[in-house]
């Protein structure tokens, strides 16, 4: 009896020990996750029923034709708040390119988070066909049109941190990942139909770079030193109070490498271009609105300036045999042009450059081509001995001398062949020898001929003009 007594206190003890640790455990594995649970219900609940959400709607372009800047920068920024679990996903890949991109889906959703507030996105795109009208010869009718827009969904309590914190830093987060990972676009313009016309973009995937353009060393040197010079000076554009813009005139025979250079300007700055088709634009309005949609540090290009519409290469056609409109803005002018590059829309932007090219620059109106307008005049030319030899090391890979080089020189400085034609020639083979032996003949051939296809009228005896009034 006695020692069943003192057992019992012992074998109490070691049950309470018992009971504490099942407790303990309970409540870790099963107890307070129970409660947490309940407590998140409670309080989802209670936010759902007591906060007021406040949704943000960013449409892909502001109007008709303007692209919104925040859209973009959403598009991009985005990308890195895909869920890991998401099931459906857009995967795409560019020609040239070796990684794969992922493109959203519709009502596709994304959570973000910014200093506590829980944010929610949501993409939506809708596609709107137009009614196809055969009575209409317009081709344009039955072309499909997207609306694509982001939502974002928030307490009404953050909405002055949301607009005036999260936003701008979306922006600045969008700056820095287009920087990292900087693809050029090139943007032509698409008409929806008769009153709607907007940028479509594609990558830039031109190969042309300084290094491969083939024009004469010195011009090429001081093109570069003038867009390194341009990018560079922000603060001195605001403090004379002009706008941050450059212009460029590329003029010479077709053929002589132009667009080429257009596209090493791009590839070299990492700036977007724009090919503005003047022929595409019925009035001064509808300049004004795609030259407005352009985005800053971009290129904006007219080729063949010369073979545009007659009111916009000479402010003198409204004086013979054009119509004077009803309402101004009823046509496309050259004062709509001047406007923009010069004049008070030319502030609408910053650090853009604008390139017209043209095979004839006697045929050019001379107010597009003053100071401020266009500030360098580029001659393109024919092809010379140094330009040969950047030809001669791009595709044969010769980029010392050749036995036949002393040939080739005495010959281009004889005739009159455009880099075009010589690399065709360089093209024939692969042989170094052949090649060259063929460009040789050619060079021979057109040395021969009574008259050029091509009489440069801008011959003159400055080929590398270059203007600098600032």
């Amino acid at each position: 009896m006695d020692h069943m007594i003192k057992v019992t206190p012992a074998c109490f003890s070691n049950m309470v020990a018992y009971l504490i640790l099942v407790w303990s455990k309970a409540m870790e594995y099963c107890l307070l996750p129970t409660i947490r649970f309940l407590v998140s219900v409670l309080d989802g609940f209670f936010i759902r029923f007591l906060s007021k959400p406040v949704t943000l709607q960013i449409e892909e372009y502001h109007g008709t034709s303007t692209r919104n800047k925040v859209y973009d920068a959403l598009d991009l920024y985005l990308k890195d708040k895909i869920s890991p679990s998401a099931r459906l996903l857009k995967v795409a890949q560019a020609r040239k390119e070796t990684n794969f991109t992922v493109q959203f889906s519709n009502n596709q959703e994304f959570d973000d988070s910014y200093e506590g507030i829980q944010l929610k996105w949501k993409f939506v795109s809708v596609s709107k066909n137009f009614k196809y009208n055969p009575t209409s010869s317009s081709s344009y009718n039955s072309v499909p049109e997207k609306k694509q827009y982001f939502e974002l969904v928030f307490d009404l309590r953050h909405k002055e941190k949301v607009m005036n914190s999260y936003l701008p830093y979306v922006m600045e987060r969008f700056k820095a990942m287009k920087d990292e990972g900087k693809v050029v676009k090139l943007h032509t313009l698409v008409r929806l139909d008769a009153f709607k016309i907007r940028w479509d973009a594609i990558n830039l995937e031109h190969p042309a770079t300084f290094e491969t353009v083939a024009m004469d060393p010195e011009l090429k040197t001081a093109v570069v030193e003038d867009l390194d010079r341009f990018v560079k000076r922000k603060e001195f554009y605001q403090r004379v109070g002009r706008a941050w813009k450059r212009g460029y005139l590329l003029y010479g025979p077709p053929g002589t490498g132009k667009s080429s250079l257009i596209a090493a300007m791009a590839n070299y700055l990492k700036f977007d271009v724009f090919d503005l088709q003047l022929t595409h634009l019925k009035t001064d309005m509808e300049l004004r609105k795609v030259l407005l949609a352009t985005t800053n540090r971009s290129i904006l290009v007219i080729e063949d300036i010369d073979c545009s519409q007659p009111a916009v290469q000479d402010r003198k056609q409204n004086n013979y045999g054009i119509k004077k409109p009803e309402f101004e803005g009823n046509q496309l002018t050259l004062s709509g042009l001047l406007n923009f590059t010069d004049g008070l829309w030319s502030s609408c932007g910053e650090e853009r450059i604008i390139v017209f090219t043209t095979n004839h620059k006697s045929k050019l109106d001379s107010a597009l081509l003053r100071s401020g307008r266009m500030d360098m005049h580029i001659h393109m030319s024919f092809c010379t001995y140094e330009s040969f030899k950047t030809l001669a090391c791009n595709y044969l890979k010769i980029c010392g001398t050749h036995p036949l080089y002393e040939k080739i020189e005495t010959l281009l400085q004889k005739t009159k062949a455009t880099p075009a034609q010589v690399a065709e020639e360089l093209m024939k083979s692969e042989e170094a020898e052949v090649s060259l032996q063929g460009l040789i003949t050619f060079l021979k051939e057109k040395k021969n001929n009574v008259k050029d296809e091509y009489e440069d009228d801008d011959d003159d005896d400055d080929h590398k003009q270059l203007t600098y009034f600032i």
